[in-house]
């Protein structure tokens, strides 16, 4: 990871970091002044957060700007300026982010979005932006990029500051990949090397564990209390060249819940001492905490020269992958939804799985867990938000409760589904055309799955037998509504019933939920 060297500029530039590189080059320091800017109107108020930013010559670094406005309706538009002239001296700026749409004539960026359901994590989306800086940017160079916001309900302003400096790029392996039983206990190990271009003393080792590991050792130079990273802190002074490996491996303890076949990722990550002192100084990011181990000391021990690396990669942290082996496995079956309808009218059906046991299912895990095809002649007019669009199991950029679709994913963010209990996921359709028995295919993934024979389902849609839309010779008899019925000629329900020839229900309204 590039390294900015403080003495130079911590004097006059106060930051605290969060480090990002990209694909076609090293990671590049990112220091982060984490401020908002909240400009109150007299219908709202707007906040702007953005990261103040470090960049190397010749390499890259990614920012982001999130927003909230008050009081701005859901569906009204807001808008993102900002002036790039002064970013000339440094390189140059692109946009990514969903929800977004950008334009940048003329040394400006000009950005559109509109505020989504509440109900969403993402109703204002966020704008992500990647500086990509000339080889020749001149060291200690300051531009202030001006972040200006409006919308209907308020307006408001935030400045964020990139700085060029010097780095130094650490590199370790990409991937690891290990295997281990439920309640045995896990040894982690990293190796780092100094890709130059000069000595660095002193480096940070951070780890990410799954919930479902525990840390289970007391190294002195190490922090770690449950739901924050590992923190690791090394004096040792490394070469340029040369690769070094922990001298002993980082314990865990794997939980005797985990659920055999799932594979748990985890983040691995190198820093300079200079950097990490800036990420423990951000508000937004976990803190470490305050407490080292009383035991031995970890250490950083050379190794012999080895094979040189591309440089040209994320290359400052590693993907440890570890997969859950034994014999706690679930059974998840699919759970479909029937109805009987009319061309016109919107039904409300109900999809989901349930947890055959014995072990209990954590939704998260896959992604996604259910998918439901929605049948020709249908069409989708309102779905639960942690339903969203989907292709062959994956998701396809849509919006999370976006009607409209053919296909969705569905999964509960940080749901468990115990031995015996349902998990539901309602959504509304308009039917348009129904000539025949019509069916769609719910089906789920789950790693590790003990009977794929039940990973399948159907939402059947039958024709009703009246006189207006005529009932399916094939159905061979009456069939109950399990769906919610809202008929396009509700406004003549009021008559029939009048003159008491009731029969029109509304099916009880499905919410989702666990199931006994």
């Amino acid at each position: 990871m590039l390294r900015h060297h403080l003495r130079r500029w911590f004097g006059i530039f106060v930051a605290v970091g969060v480090f990002v590189g990209t694909a076609a080059t090293p990671a590049v320091a990112a220091g982060a002044v984490v401020s908002t800017a909240a400009t109150p109107t007299a219908a709202g108020e707007v906040k702007i957060e953005s990261r103040d930013l470090l960049i190397a010559p010749g390499h890259s670094t990614s920012g982001q700007v999130r927003i909230d406005i008050t009081y701005l309706a859901e569906g009204q538009p807001f808008h993102l300026d900002l002036d790039l002239s002064e970013l000339d001296r440094i390189g140059r700026l692109t946009t990514s982010g969903d929800g977004w749409s950008c334009a940048q004539p003329d040394e400006h960026l000009s950005c559109t979005a509109k505020r989504g359901k509440a109900a969403r994590s993402n109703e204002f989306p966020t704008l992500f932006f990647q500086i990509d800086a000339r080889s020749d940017a001149p060291l200690d160079t300051r531009v202030a990029l001006r972040f200006d916001v409006t919308s209907p309900a308020a307006n408001g302003t935030r400045t964020t500051t990139v700085t060029v400096v010097e780095g130094v790029d650490l590199q370790t392996a990409p991937k690891a990949e290990l295997s281990v039983e439920p309640g045995d206990l896990l040894g982690v190990t990293s190796t780092v090397r100094n890709a130059g271009p000069g000595p660095e003393r002193g480096v940070v080792l951070t780890m990410n564990p799954d919930w479902l590991l525990t840390y289970r050792d007391n190294f002195r130079n190490c922090r770690w209390t449950e739901g924050a990273p590992l923190v690791c802190h090394f004096d040792t002074e490394l070469e340029p060249g040369v690769t070094y490996r922990l001298s002993d491996p980082l314990p865990f303890r794997v939980n005797r819940i985990a659920r055999s076949g799932l594979v748990l990722t985890n983040r691995l990550q190198w820093w300079t001492s200079d950097d990490w002192a800036l990420v423990e100084k951000d508000p937004t990011a976990p803190k470490p905490p305050d407490t080292p181990g009383t035991g031995i000391e970890l250490r950083l021990v050379a190794q012999p020269p080895a094979a040189r690396t591309d440089p040209a990669v994320r290359n400052s942290w590693t993907d440890v992958q570890v997969t859950i082996t034994g014999d706690r496995t679930a059974d998840a079956a699919a759970v479909g939804d029937e109805a009987r309808v009319r061309v016109g009218d919107r039904v409300k059906m109900t999809i989901g799985f349930h947890n055959l046991g014995p072990t209990t299912v954590e939704t998260w895990r896959e992604s996604p867990l259910v998918q439901v095809d929605i049948p020709d002649g249908l069409t989708v007019v309102d779905i639960v938000w942690n339903c969203y669009p989907a292709t062959d199991g994956k998701w396809n950029g849509g919006d999370t409760g976006e009607p409209g679709a053919r296909s969705y994913g569905c999964g509960g963010a940080g749901d468990f589904a115990g031995p015996g209990e349902t998990l539901s996921y309602e959504l509304t359709l308009r039917v348009e055309r129904l000539p025949r028995r019509t069916a769609g295919a719910v089906t789920i993934a789950l790693d590790g799955d003990t009977n794929p024979r039940n990973d399948r389902a159907e939402i059947v849609f039958l024709r009703a037998a009246d006189g207006s839309g005529g009932g399916d010779p094939d159905d061979g008899g009456s069939l109950p509504i399990t769906g919610n019925v809202v008929s396009s000629t509700v406004a003549l329900g009021g008559l029939l019933l009048a003159a008491g020839l009731g029969g029109y229900l509304l099916a009880r309204r499905r919410r989702t939920r666990f199931v006994a």
